[in-house]
């Protein structure tokens, strides 16, 4: 089983490096850092982060800068981290699913047409995996009902089903 701090720890480095140019020794300790302090933060120990000099750009009498001279600030102090809420969903099925807007049962967010992408982009989940997590019966659809047959009489309105009949018995005949 892999070590949930160690794939953490990789996530946070490769965010940082994807927007930060780092050599192999300054990835090497990034990683390092990132590791040691979030096993610190799993067994409750408070974590002291040194925070970057940072000096202000000053312009001389010449509109050059001056002589950037670093003060250390002091250190900042992190928080343990708290143990998660337990697993449960944050709406019922009765609220998630109304006939004009569905819910997530995961963050409890609603007025949703649709929550397929909401799932993908927000909790990284499939929606038959959601489906199976919080035991939604197959024929449940995602989409708001009312939603559904609104875009149902559009389609019909185009002509699409006509369309798709005639798509279809030019592909049985090849």
């Amino acid at each position: 089983m892999p070590n949930p701090l160690v794939e953490m720890a990789a996530e946070i480095v490769i965010s940082h490096a994807a927007g930060t140019a780092l050599t192999k020794k300054e990835l090497l300790d990034t990683i390092n850092e990132v590791y040691a302090t979030l096993a610190a933060l799993e067994s409750g120990e408070t974590v002291t982060v040194p925070k970057k000099a940072v000096a202000p750009k000053v312009k001389g009498k010449r509109g050059r800068p001056k002589k950037e001279v670093a003060e250390t600030p002091a250190p900042v102090v992190a928080e343990p981290v708290k143990p998660a809420a337990p697993e449960g969903p944050a709406l019922s099925f009765d609220e998630a699913f109304q006939p004009d807007e569905v819910g997530c049962m995961i963050c409890g967010k609603k007025g949703f047409k649709t929550l397929k992408k909401h799932l993908m982009v927000e909790h990284g989940l499939k929606p038959g995996q959601y489906k199976r997590k919080f035991k939604i019966p197959k024929d449940v659809d995602l989409v708001a009902p009312k939603y559904a047959a609104m875009r149902r009489e559009q389609a019909i309105a185009r002509g699409l089903p006509e369309k798709l009949a005639a798509a279809r018995a030019l592909r049985g005949k090849k």
